[in-house]
């Protein structure tokens, strides 16, 4: 990996801060005009009827409500194209994107091209080109997600899994392409006497990422794969700055002892990479220009289990080529009187936390107008704890069919009257009484792409690694592998009071329960109105502000349409 320090005009890619924004790319609304940037303070209970405009012909962005249109109605039935309108919700974590829609009938469309929002500059404009080519909305996410795998190896990347729901506007239906990894054949719970002191291989699960997106660019693509594969290499070979994030990843784990790959990729002479240094990775734009073929059942497959094995691990090209991607319907909830749909992967994601805490939320009636912010504050904290500690029950349910159970019990309305019965109201409860999902206190981080494009698709999607850089293993390619062993269940020795979730412990070929959670809201009744594209990575921090957002936008938006005659 060269390095070369950036001058001091290089744009570095610095966190956003809280708040809406129009997306800051170079797209440009239909007659040539840039859109307006929205803001509001998302921990209050803003109205976003009262946002600036944004369509160029004044129109409010929510000024056409299509709460009154007949259930069955196709937004485009008409003869007129759908108009979007489009908002993206940054958050300073770089943990959560949003992207929320209005679509009904109307002129024209806002948006040229679609739209699309990245954890990174450099991929979102590249996700722009591809739709701008007549791609569709699932061939830019994947050459997005490609692309934060190179420019973010410390978040995603080939050598991890990930998540991805796809909604069909048109159609009405929406499913979830999981790809997440799954533990070797010949792994054993019994080696592990130790899970903070397992040796790397030990950690490294099966990589799905490239056949899930594969699989997905198989039902929805448009553009060759090898075109869309070809693009995000091109980042690869031709280089880039390097983030604040990323070398402040990079800060994190200088002190701490690494392979001599590691240290040659990102602490060459014995440096940490700085932010604005220029890489370039020739050798990993090859593994993506090498084909699916060579990755899951070639040289790139042996190489990967030579790395693996070499240091204690127990991953074989057995495992590699016999991994499968799962097509899925998602779970969901309606929400304000059944006026949206909020849509979740299955288990083994543990997206149902976030069902089960809109649910108790609703019991709870946060949406009145006389809750304050400090009400709202506190029962968003409880419910979460509550739907967490409930998710202890998850797991992976083609190996444990009570999770079927539990998931049941999470999505329940009449379980979330109980529970909302029981939430002390004047104080939170210590979070060392409920259960957590992992015993493994790992610090999640995901690579994030949400998209719509002019073919009416919207698309979410979460990647990983599990942790920072993985396992720290990174092959003679440039791969860096995952460490999805550690979101099993493991025994935690400095909590004894903890109990091990038994349906998320390892397996052989099992898959982890994930706090991965693209999520996508639709209307209930209808395929016209309000659309939201979320992506977050599951951690407490950001489903308390995913959750707030969701509340504070959705009631919002309900008691707008109910003031339409």
């Amino acid at each position: 990996m060269a390095r070369m320090e950036a001058s001091p005009k290089t744009k570095l890619n610095k966190q956003s801060t809280l708040g809406y924004k129009s997306f800051g790319s170079s797209n440009q609304l239909a007659d040539g005009s840039s859109p307006s940037d929205l803001t509001c303070d998302l921990t209050k209970n803003y109205d976003p009827f009262h946002l600036k405009q944004l369509a160029p012909n004044g129109t409010n962005l929510f000024d056409q409500s299509p709460s009154n249109q007949e259930a069955d109605e196709d937004c485009s039935s008409r003869g007129t194209p759908i108009t979007v309108y489009a908002l993206s919700t940054i958050f300073a974590m770089p943990v959560s994107i949003a992207l929320v829609l209005q679509i009904y009938l109307g002129e024209s469309l806002v948006f040229q091209h679609g739209e699309l929002f990245s954890d990174h500059e450099r991929c979102t404009a590249l996700g722009h080109r591809v739709l701008r080519d007549g791609g569709s909305s699932v061939d830019a996410a994947i050459a997005g997600a490609l692309c934060l795998g190179v420019v973010h190896p410390h978040v995603s990347g080939v050598g991890g899994g990930g998540i991805m729901l796809v909604h069909d506007i048109h159609r009405n239906e929406t499913r979830v392409i999981n790809f997440l990894g799954s533990a070797p054949k010949a792994f054993r719970r019994e080696v592990l006497h130790n899970v903070s002191q397992a040796k790397a291989g030990l950690q490294v699960g099966v990589p799905g990422m490239l056949r899930g997106l594969h699989r997905a660019h198989t039902l929805y693509g448009g553009l060759p794969w090898e075109d869309v594969v070809s693009r995000a290499a091109a980042v690869a070979r031709e280089g880039f700055n390097v983030s604040h994030s990323l070398a402040d990843a990079i800060s994190k784990v200088s002190g701490e002892q690494q392979s001599q790959s590691f240290n040659n990729a990102f602490m060459p002479h014995g440096r940490p990479l700085s932010a604005g240094s220029y890489v370039r990775l020739p050798r990993l734009a090859g593994v993506l220009e090498a084909g699916l073929l060579n990755f899951y059942h070639g040289n790139l497959s042996q190489e990967i289990v030579d790395e693996v094995q070499a240091n204690g691990g127990v991953l074989s090209r057995e495992d590699i080529g016999n991994y499968s991607v799962d097509v899925e319907l998602p779970i969901e909830a309606q929400y304000n009187d059944k006026e949206f749909i909020i849509q979740v992967p299955p288990p083994p994601s543990a997206g149902a936390v976030l069902l089960s805490a809109l649910n108790l939320l609703e019991e709870l009636h946060i949406s009145k107008s006389n809750v304050t912010e400090t009400q709202t504050r506190l029962w968003i904290a409880e419910a979460l704890k509550t739907a967490l500690a409930m998710a202890s029950g998850l797991g992976d349910p083609n190996y444990n069919a009570s999770v079927t159970e539990a998931l049941s019990d999470m999505l329940s309305k009449s379980q979330a009257e109980v529970f909302g019965q029981q939430l002390n109201y004047s104080h939170t409860s210590p979070s060392e009484y409920l259960s957590p999902i992992h015993s493994t206190q790992t610090e999640l981080v995901a690579g994030q792409v949400i998209v719509m494009g002019q073919d009416k698709l919207i698309v979410s999607v979460a990647s990983s690694l599990s942790r920072p850089f993985g396992s720290r293993l990174i092959t003679q390619s440039g791969i860096v592998l995952n460490s999805l062993i550690l979101d099993f269940s493991w025994p935690n020795t400095s909590r004894e009071q903890l109990q091990t979730n038994q349906e998320n412990c390892v397996e052989p070929g099992k898959r982890p329960l994930s706090l991965l959670m693209p999520i996508i809201v639709v209307p209930a009744l209808h395929k016209c109105g309000i659309h939201i594209a979320v992506s977050t990575s599951g951690e407490q921090n950001a489903l308390s502000v995913i959750t707030q957002m969701l509340v504070n936008v959705l009631s919002s938006i309900q008691r707008k349409m109910t003031a339409f005659p």
